[in-house]
């Protein structure tokens, strides 16, 4: 009959067998990770898995001497510098002689005798004798004014006297907004258990708490949902459980046992 551990009997959850520390690697001779492969389909008789035939990762070092040329120097070799050829101008000599300074403008343009232009502008009229000119204008003689007498004014005069006594005038402010007394405001309140009561506390209510006519329940949603249950004794708390025999313990420490059958 097949065995059970103690953390398989569990029924509470609390109950668990002690881990051991996980590994990569197997204590035997032979390293080797352990893959899902391994774990199903494990080796019988002592026969070890054929040898890896990757080659080993080792630096092979060069035992030749190395030679300190480089693809710079051997590509970019220098080069003899030759300094280029200059120019020598040659040296001024002014010319002898006279400088002709005639120019092709004066050639082509030459100056001409010209004579003054008379002046085109008419002359000056003669001033008219200053004196009084007795006509009557056209303006004035289309438009003449008519005899209208002036009118009176219709508004009549206002003047100011100042007052003679000290100012005891009301304002408009005194005159719109009488003072009145206050009225006293009652609360009108109705319970459910009594009669109507009147303050004179304005329209807050009264911080006295009254009492009701049934008693207070103290039951909430959640006492009355959630009641407490009887939990029934997890089987593995037992040092030996009911219905089970102890049979072997691994090295690792799991407890196992058998079920007895009637």
């Amino acid at each position: 009959m097949r065995t059970r551990c103690l953390c398989q009997i569990c029924t509470c959850g609390r109950h668990h067998c002690p881990q051991g520390a996980t590994k990569i690697y197997d204590h035997a001779g032979v390293f080797y990770p352990t893959t899902e492969y391994l774990e199903k389909y494990p080796t019988y008789g002592g026969v070890l898995p054929p040898p890896s035939l990757k080659p080993k990762q080792q630096f092979q070092a060069c035992r030749g001497k190395m030679e300190g040329i480089t693809t710079f120097k051997s590509d970019y070799r220098p080069y003899e510098v030759v300094q280029p050829s200059r120019h020598i101008p040659e040296e001024y000599k002014p010319k002898q002689g006279k400088i002709d300074f005639g120019t092709t403008y004066k050639q082509d343009f030459n100056s001409y005798q010209v004579q003054p232009v008379a002046i085109v502008r008419p002359l000056e009229r003669q001033q008219l004798k200053k004196g009084k000119l007795d006509t009557v204008p056209t303006y004035k003689d289309d438009y003449r004014p008519w005899e209208l007498q002036k009118r009176e004014l219709c508004k009549p005069e206002h003047t100011y006297h100042p007052p003679t006594v000290r100012f005891g005038n009301a304002t408009t402010f005194q005159d719109d907004f009488v003072p009145r007394p206050l009225e006293s405001r009652f609360t009108r309140r109705k319970w459910a258990h009594g009669p109507q009561q009147e303050g004179s506390s304005g329209c807050r209510p009264v911080g006295a708490a009254l009492r009701g006519p049934c008693p207070f329940q103290g039951s909430t949603i959640y006492s009355v949902d959630f009641t407490p249950k009887q939990l029934e004794a997890c089987p593995a708390s037992d040092p030996s459980p009911r219905g089970y025999k102890f049979e072997t313990t691994d090295s690792q420490g799991h407890r196992f046992f058998r079920k007895i059958t009637v």
